[in-house]
Formats: structure tokens, sequence, C-alpha cells
């Protein structure tokens, strides 16, 4: 075939502790979830119809494969993006979308490529973005995950979605920044505390030990709150969320006022989220954790 279509998926991502810490070199752990970005590509003139960012991650992403390729232009092509992710609520949707563009196009170029190289260009897109994100986001996200969550422990978590926040995970990354400077000695502990966190939940894990995941679940999202990122209605929300026996913890960037994403939410009695989601009129899913990360569908 002459001109073939290229298909290019990557997954969703999310935090299970050590966001915002993980900019100051401290560990954190992600794992993939099953909610994927598809990015169709054939030769053709640009759709201007696309919507959303389609018209910003075209120039970023065209622009890094310049870059990288030093060249000075692209032969005209048609792209769809397709995402079950939404948008800006913590689950890596512009890494995933940068990820999977930057594979279709480097196909449609004929360029062989390898994870590495789409995780280092996939990097630069965060920058753009991000401004000063870990790269863990984009690692999880291209490589796919490394943590393994017993079954039995998987099954209880679910995700609501609180909404878009109003404030970007740059700006949120930029005020805590400011803070750490100011504060610097207790942000410095809650940083400590939050590598502690991450080391004791890859255990928890490990031991199957469902009691002691809620405790750092818990643990990490105070911290969280500590440094500003949750805002006080989703706060409501998550003390519910614990008074009813489970843990809850926000997964991005967070927000000041009002929304702040997705909460990663476990219960050992998951329909009790469920009923809370309801009641707070705000979309709740279960998805499956450590999938298969970036991959040529076609």
């Amino acid at each position: 075939m002459k001109n073939p279509t290229i298909v290019v998926s990557a997954p969703g991502k999310i935090h299970l502790l050590g966001e915002h810490s993980v900019v100051y070199g401290k560990p954190a752990l992600l794992t993939t979830v099953d909610l994927r970005v598809t990015v169709t590509l054939k030769s053709g003139t640009y759709n201007d119809t696309i919507v959303y960012m389609h018209g910003k991650i075209k120039k970023v992403v065209e622009s890094i494969i310049k870059k990288h390729l030093k060249i000075k232009t692209i032969p005209f092509y048609q792209i769809n993006i397709n995402s079950q992710i939404p948008l800006g609520c913590g689950l890596g949707s512009s890494a995933a979308i940068s990820a999977a563009y930057i594979a279709a196009l480097l196909s449609f170029l004929k360029i062989n490529w390898n994870l590495n190289l789409i995780n280092n260009l996939t990097y630069e897109a965060e920058k753009i973005f991000h401004g000063n994100p870990s790269g863990a986001d984009n690692s999880t996200i291209v490589f796919g995950s490394s943590i393994f969550i017993p079954p039995r422990l998987a099954k209880n978590f679910i995700l609501i979605n609180t909404g878009q926040p109003k404030e970007t995970t740059k700006e949120m990354v930029e005020m805590v920044n400011s803070k750490f400077k100011i504060q610097n000695s207790k942000f410095k502990k809650i940083f400590n505390n939050q590598e502690q966190l991450v080391k004791e939940l890859v255990i928890a894990l490990q031991k199957k030990d469902e009691n002691k995941l809620m405790q750092i679940i818990r643990a990490g999202e105070k911290n969280l709150e500590s440094i500003g990122v949750c805002s006080l209605s989703v706060k409501k929300i998550i003390r519910q969320i614990e008074q009813s026996g489970g843990a809850a913890k926000i997964c991005g960037g967070g927000g000041k006022k009002g929304p702040t994403g997705v909460l990663l939410c476990y219960h050992p009695q998951p329909s009790i989220i469920q009923q809370l989601a309801k009641s707070h009129n705000l979309d709740y899913f279960k998805t499956a954790l450590g999938v298969a990360g970036l991959r040529k569908e076609i």
C-alpha cells in the first residue's frame, strides 16, 4: 500500500503516590490506566476542523520532529485524535496524545523509532506544556507500568472525576515551587515523608495489605493538602470517603479552587464510593490498572 493508514495508541496514567514531590527528585509510583488515546494518521490535507488542542499539539509536535530530524517541512497529512482520557484531569492526557502523535508522525515519515526515542521526544513536548515536568508521566505512558497491583486490591479502586481544574498543571507546579522557596524546611519535610510513603506503598502492594494501603493513601493525601493543591470542596468529598471506611487522593497537579481532576479512590466495598459519587453528581469509573504502554496498532 503506497499511503497506508497509521494507527498508534497510548494509555493514560495515574499517580498512586508522589505527584509534586517527584518534581524535587523524590520517587513516585505511577501506573497506566486502560483509557487510551488513539492517533490515526495518513497522507492528505490537514483537517482544520479538528477540535480542542489539536492545533496546539500539531504545532508543538511538528516543531519537535523538525528539530530532531533537522528538516524544515513535513508533507501534508490527515490526523484524527480520539481520546478516552478526560482532559486536564491528572490522567496524563497531554503526554499520551504527544507520545502517540509523535510515534505516528515518525512512522508517516518512514523513520524507524523505538520507545526510548519516543519517550525523549514526548518529554520535550511535556516541557512545553507543563514547564518543569518530572518525566514520570511520559515514561509510564510510553513504556507501560512496571508496578504489579494484586487483582484482589485492583478491583477495589475507583476513579471519581471532580472536573477539570481551573488551574493548569504548570500553574500548580509553579505555585508549589514559589511556596517551596519560602517554606523550604516545611516542604522538604513533607516531600521526605512522601518518599517514605512511596517505599511503604510498594511493600503494602507486595504483601496485599489492604489496611496499610489505605493508611498510606490517606497520609499521602494529607501531605498534598499541606502544600495547598487540594481545594476545600474536594477535601470535603475525600473526608466523606475516609469516614465511610475508604481512602482517596488527588492524582495530578490538583487545584486551589473547585475541581481538582480525578480522585483515586479505594474502598473494600466499591459500591459505597459509587453511591457517594452519585450523591455529588460526579462521574466515576472503574478501569484496569497496569496496562500496556505505547503501541502501534496498524
